[in-house]
C-alpha cells in the first residue's frame, strides 16, 4: 500500500493570481498615463493640465503626488484614495479644475476626449500587460 499526501496551494496561488493582476492594472494606469499625455489632441498651454494626469488604482492613493506646470507658477496635488477595493480597478484622470472642459468640451471649446481615448483606444496593449503579468505570477 501506497501512501500520499497532497499539499493544498490554493491560498499561495490565490495570493500569487491577484499580486500579479494589481501589478497589471499599475502597469496598465502608466501607459494609460503615457498615452493621455502624448495625445496629440491634447491642448498645452503652461503644461499643468497635462502634468496633472495620473492614474491611481482602487483603494490607493494617486501614482503622481504632486505635479506643477512646465511654465509659471501652477502646481496642485493629490490626496486621498481611489474608490473601491486594492486590486479592483484603475482609475485614469486629473483634478485640475478645468480639466473637465478639456475632456468634454464645452459651447465654446471642442471637446478633445484624451483621457477616454486613452483608456479605450488601446485595449490590445492593456490585454498584452495584463497577460504578461499574470503568466509571470
Amino acid at each position: 500500500v501506497m501512501n500520499y499526501t497532497y499539499k493544498d496551494n490554493t491560498k499561495e496561488v490565490l495570493s500569487a493570481l491577484k499580486k500579479a493582476k494589481i501589478r497589471g492594472l499599475k502597469a496598465i494606469g502608466i501607459e494609460a498615463e503615457g498615452f493621455a499625455k502624448e495625445d496629440p489632441n491634447m491642448p498645452v498651454d503652461t503644461g499643468l493640465a497635462r502634468n496633472s494626469i495620473t492614474s491611481a488604482l482602487a483603494g490607493e492613493g494617486a501614482r503622481v503626488k504632486s505635479y506643477k506646470a512646465d511654465k509659471g507658477d501652477g502646481k496642485g496635488s493629490y490626496s486621498g484614495t481611489a474608490e473601491g477595493e486594492k486590486g479592483e480597478a484603475v482609475f485614469l484622470g486629473s483634478n485640475v479644475e478645468y480639466f473637465v472642459f478639456i475632456e468634454n468640451g464645452s459651447r465654446t471649446i471642442n471637446a478633445r476626449h484624451v483621457l477616454r481615448n486613452a483608456a479605450s483606444g488601446h485595449a490590445d496593449r492593456y490585454k498584452e500587460l495584463m497577460e504578461d503579468s499574470m503568466k509571470n505570477a
